[in-house]
């Protein structure tokens, strides 16, 4: 009878399995500084804060106190037994009330700018620790799904956890903009270009020193990202028509509308100064309550588009402030040569007379006047503004003047800070681990390979990590994994995936060297079937491994890259013979096509097939099974590769270890 055993496995959460057996690194002294400094950083926005929120109630009481003496000092003066001057004193309390809420204002701002500050810190500390509860927030949630991609790029970025949950996105990501998230999608999932990725790595390490500034930036990118303001509605507004070319009218309502009311107070000043009587204040009395009811009917049933625009365009003074200081940010971007990114990206930011900081000044000058309808300090202005000279056409209007004059650089503009958002993201994972190593570039793609010492899985924790050297190619040879079930084929598979991407965006990588050709991913790993669609498992499978070949086959007409493909335990929907040849055909269409890759599986027979063995390069994972102090059998991995086929198999022991063993039941 076998001993009843037991299968000592690390937690398997939703994401990822720890790698804990056998010898393990410790936390790294570099994680624990950066996250002791982020510590530090909170600290004192939580003092700042305290102190703040102190402030903001005494101001608040002080209001609610003004509003009551207000209404006490008015109460009094009314009657023939009033007291005199009450009725002014209140008037002077109501004013008071309205100083005091313009003086709270900029607090409230303040501390909202501060929570911010502390979200951006707490993110930063959760991408340490892998706290994807914390990472994948609803607001990043928003962002990803705004996010369209080519389906073979969607396919492996969901095989290889690129975008989701627990994903290299949220690993790396500190963007809050569209475009910022956009554009580090697009260098995650997209092709590995040794060229591009040379020059964001040189822009990466001239940004991951500046950290105050970096967090500056953060900042101010969430709250534009948090704001109605967003960046693509701005680029569509800016670059799409004009809503008061068709209503000129509206302008010389305006206008005219401005003119009467100007007539009218001076027709009831020339009365009460004792000139033209009573028919004067009449006349100009008429006239101002005639244009007020004219101007709020257009205002309620006209101008509704128009204050979407100022939503978008200037959501309020502030939006506008805070695009000017994230483009300002290009100020300290390195005006050296051999920075030539950045000193193109300061120089479509900051620099040049059409850059986004001189634009977006000249936007502010527009918001100051849009934003009296926002301000509690200014709104009563506002509304006689409003109400006798449409005042919101004549912001609109200014808008509209500036938005031909800088239309055609607005993309541009918010395509580069997608850019710089992007580089300043990975400008912090190059900060927080300095440990990670820079990849090199292999420029001859005919002897292409991907060679790596100590290559680990970026989104586990540097405690649970175990590495491995790894080599794939060059081309003409295919390096086959073999091993038992939960051995770490599919986590290997996903750490060289993983790190592929990552030097892509030009970042460092998870390993102590990795050499890389210029190359594109192609992966079947995750396959399902789609019942819905009449798609059997098998059928799903073919059509992934063809788009494989397809994508092999597109790279072999093109001179600067080469494919890279990933298989996991493919065709398994059918008898062990047959799934043999498959394989070895689809594995001659893509060596036949001058693609590098990797396939796993713990088939033992197709790792002895001829023609694969021929072409193959055969590694393994294994697992040790030992008694423990009871005499039950305890099933481990040490999830280190090894040469050769695997000498074992466990799906026998697995079934029994689960309880649906012969002698079970």
């Amino acid at each position: 009878m076998i001993p009843q055993a037991r299968l000592a496995l690390p937690q398997a959460p939703e994401t990822f399995a720890p790698r804990r057996q056998g010898a393990f690194q410790p936390l790294n002294t570099d994680e624990i500084d950066a996250t002791s400094r982020y510590r530090v950083q909170l600290e004192t926005i939580d003092q700042q804060l305290r102190e703040l929120e102190q402030k903001d109630l005494m101001l608040g009481r002080i209001r609610v106190g003004l509003i009551l003496v207000a209404i006490v000092l008015w109460v009094v003066s009314i009657g023939s037994t009033g007291v005199p001057g009450a009725g002014w004193l209140g008037w002077l309390a109501f004013a008071l009330f309205f100083v005091v809420a313009t003086i709270n204002e900029p607090v409230r701002d303040s501390m909202e700018e501060l929570r911010r500050n502390r979200s951006v810190i707490e993110r930063l500390i959760a991408r340490l620790h892998r706290d994807w509860e914390k990472l994948a927030t609803k607001r990043m949630t928003r962002l990803l799904d705004l996010v369209e991609l080519p389906q073979q790029r969607r396919e492996t970025a969901g095989d290889l956890d690129l975008f989701g949950r627990a994903s290299l996105f949220h690993l790396v990501s500190m963007t809050a903009t569209a475009p910022g998230t956009r554009t580090i999608c697009d260098w995650l999932s997209g092709p590995a270009i040794g060229s591009i990725a040379r020059e964001r790595t040189t822009a990466i390490e001239a940004l991951a020193p500046h950290r105050d500034e970096r967090i500056r930036f953060y900042t101010l990118a969430r709250r534009i990202g948090d704001s109605s303001g967003d960046p693509d509605h701005f680029v569509q507004w800016a670059t799409g028509e004009r809503w008061l070319e068709k209503r000129g009218w509206l302008v010389a309502w305006a206008k005219a509308s401005a003119a009467i009311s100007v007539i009218g107070v001076v027709l009831m000043l020339l009365a009460l100064a004792g000139i033209g009587g009573g028919l004067l204040m009449r006349i100009g009395l008429f006239g101002l309550i005639a244009i007020m009811l004219i101007n709020i009917l257009i205002t309620t049933v006209m101008l509704g588009p128009a204050h979407q625009i100022f939503s978008i365009a200037m959501a309020n003074r502030q939006a506008v402030t805070n695009y000017i200081e994230l483009f300002s940010a290009a100020n300290w971007l390195p005006k050296t040569s051999d920075q030539g990114r950045l000193q193109s990206l300061r120089s479509t930011l900051y620099d040049s007379p059409t850059s986004a900081f001189e634009g977006m000044k000249s936007l502010a000058k527009v918001a100051r006047a849009g934003s009296l309808r926002q301000s509690a300090g200014t709104y009563l202005l506002y509304l006689p503004l409003q109400a006798f000279a449409l005042w919101d056409v004549r912001v609109l209007r200014r808008l509209e003047d500036w938005q031909a004059e800088h239309a055609s650089y607005v993309k541009g503009w918010f395509d580069s800070l997608g850019e710089l958002e992007s580089l300043m993201s990975l400008a912090a994972l190059r900060d927080d681990y300095p440990q990670w190593t820079k990849p090199i570039w292999q420029d001859d793609i005919d002897k292409a390979q991907v060679t790596s010492v100590a290559i680990g899985h970026p989104l586990l924790r540097d405690a649970d990590r175990v590495t491995n050297d790894v080599s794939v190619g060059p081309p003409g040879t295919v390096l086959l994994v073999t091993g038992s079930n939960m051995s770490g084929k599919s986590t290997m598979l996903r750490s060289v995936g993983l790190n592929v991407a990552l030097a892509a965006t030009g970042a460092p990588v998870c390993a102590e060297s990795f050499t890389l050709p210029s190359v594109e991913l192609t992966t079947s790993i995750r396959v399902s079937d789609d019942v819905s669609q009449g798609v059997s498992f098998y059928m799903a499978e073919l059509h992934r491994l063809k788009s494989v070949v397809d994508h092999a086959r597109a790279m072999a007409k093109l001179n600067d890259r080469v494919c890279l493909f990933l298989l996991d335990e493919i065709l398994q929907g059918t008898n062990s013979r047959e799934r043999q040849i498959a394989v070895v055909r689809v594995l001659d269409h893509l060596i036949q096509s001058n693609a590098i890759g990797a396939i796993t599986t713990h088939d033992l027979e197709l790792a002895d097939e001829e023609a694969l063995m021929s072409m193959a390069t055969t590694v393994h994972f294994r697992e040790t099974i030992r008694p423990d102090a009871e005499g039950n059998e305890q099933m481990t991995f040490d999830y280190k590769m090894r040469q050769g086929v695997s000498p074992t198999t466990n799906a026998l022991r697995l079934l029994e270890m689960v309880g649906l063993g012969e002698n079970e039941g």
